[in-house]
């Protein structure tokens, strides 16, 4: 059984049943978060620092592979939705004590430097551009680099980059959900060369599709939902101006999830 379907069988009977489309999708995830892991090479016995642990969901897949070393999860919001769901989640898979929770800046880390052996993350930036703006993604892309070891690995996942845009109507509605969510990120030149700024060299960007649509009335539904989840970031969304400018998208197709772009790099120099 995968991590994910662990992770769906613990917490299957919490899920309200209007809410099971979208949360199935975002569990089933899973194989792109297995597919970070793999490309970054964890070994068993490493320290990985992840930025942005959220539910726990990518804490999980590392702790996995991890049978002498342990994960360091970083959140901003290290609340009972944060903090509370991947501690109960940890518990019900066995793996609590391969993970330690931090409540962090990810512009601050508490670490000193060369601590990890690698640094990874998986929709974090988007939520650090609404709370920080471009200034927070390339300040935190610096203290990820600062953290790891010489020969650690920086693993960096999102799909806010100009290049996971769906095709045709499906690239509008990307567009306007990063516009109106305000999670647009920076090119993934400048944040390569950024890394590579702090001594993290041979950088590139592999793509991991993750083949996940909503049904029109699940999308909607997330969508509104969504408006609510971006208030703890300080973002307030126009949704009626949005819905005006690409609802129908949305009721007549639903919404194709976006490809996952992995920034993937060996830190080679201090």
């Amino acid at each position: 059984m995968s991590v994910w379907e662990k992770i769906y069988k613990a917490i299957a009977d919490r899920i309200v049943e209007e809410d099971r489309a979208f949360e199935t999708a975002y569990l089933r995830f899973g194989e792109a978060r297995k597919w970070i892991v793999e490309q970054v090479g964890v070994k068993p016995d490493w320290l990985v620092l992840e930025i942005g642990y959220g539910q726990g969901y990518l804490s999980m897949e590392l702790a996995s592979v991890l049978e002498y070393g342990k994960v360091v999860g970083v959140d901003l919001l290290h609340e009972n939705c944060t903090i509370g769901v991947t501690r109960w989640i940890a518990k019900q898979l066995g793996m609590q004590g391969r993970i330690a929770l931090v409540s962090s800046d990810s512009t601050k880390l508490p670490f000193i430097n060369e601590t990890f052996d690698a640094v990874v993350s998986f929709l974090a930036l988007q939520d650090i551009a609404r709370t920080r703006k471009k200034k927070g993604v390339l300040t935190t892309i610096d203290e990820a680099c600062r953290v790891v070891k010489k020969d650690g690995i920086i693993g960096i996942a999102d799909d806010s980059l100009a290049r996971c845009r769906s095709e045709e109507e499906q690239r509008r509605l990307f567009t306007a959900i990063k516009r109106y969510w305000h999670k647009l990120l920076p090119s993934e030149k400048e944040l390569v060369k950024r890394m590579e700024r702090n001594g993290v060299s041979n950088s590139r960007i592999l793509f991991y599709d993750p083949k996940e649509s909503l049904l029109p009335k699940d999308a909607e539904r997330e969508l509104r939902l969504s408006v609510e989840w971006a208030k703890p970031f300080g973002v307030e969304v126009d949704f009626d101006n949005f819905w005006k400018e690409v609802g129908e998208i949305v009721r007549r197709n639903g919404r194709v999830s976006s490809q996952v772009a992995l920034l993937l790099g060996r830190k080679t120099s201090p």
